[in-house]
């Protein structure tokens, strides 16, 4: 429980700067005052939160998620960002987490993806703490890491993507792992010579 604790406060703080680090793009405010004002925000809602009930939080989440899904639509990936954002702040309890935590991230690294600041090691990383049974977490994160040559890595996660595939009865998800197994090894025998 401590450990998913500490993972939770690392995401928390990974979205919490990529929110920094886009609101200082053509802004003239200094980063220890836009710093300075998202943690005084942050706490605010997570005392908020504390002090409301489950249905409450769950109800939080919902309507923010929506709100992101709303931008997304609008391609306005910021403020989408932003919803998203404040929708985990109110996962402080692990049932929330497992209900709500797994979708959030997709949405989350979707948006900085768009927003050409990705984080996608740290969040795939997250995801698959939690859910270790997401197929699709296995196989974007292979992807990422084999766009960034590290073959090998790649492989592992395929392969137990691939497993993953096989208990499901997802014949589908089994090929695409097994595409992609033959690729990064295709590739790595190339990076040899």
């Amino acid at each position: 429980m401590e450990l998913e604790k500490i993972k939770l406060e690392g995401i928390k703080n990974l979205i919490r700067q990529k929110l920094i680090q886009l609101e200082l793009q053509g802004n003239d405010r200094k980063l220890p005052d836009v710093e300075q004002s998202r943690i005084e925000q942050d706490q605010r809602i997570i005392k908020l939160m504390e002090d409301s009930t489950y249905g409450d939080r769950s109800e939080w989440i919902k309507y923010h998620k929506t709100q992101g899904k709303q931008f997304d639509q609008k391609q306005q990936y910021e403020k989408a960002l932003n919803e998203y954002y404040l929708s985990v702040l109110a996962l402080i309890d692990s049932k929330l987490w497992r209900e709500f935590g797994v979708s959030l991230i997709h949405k989350i690294q979707t948006s900085l993806e768009f927003l050409k600041i990705p984080a996608t090691k740290e969040l795939f990383d997250f995801i698959i703490y939690v859910d270790r049974t997401n197929i699709k977490a296995y196989l974007k994160y292979g992807k990422f890491l084999s766009s960034n040559k590290k073959h090998t890595l790649a492989v592992q996660y395929f392969q137990q993507g691939e497993k993953l595939s096989v208990q499901k009865q997802d014949k589908e998800a089994q090929q695409d792992f097994q595409k992609q197994i033959l690729e990064c090894r295709k590739l790595q025998n190339q990076d040899k010579n």
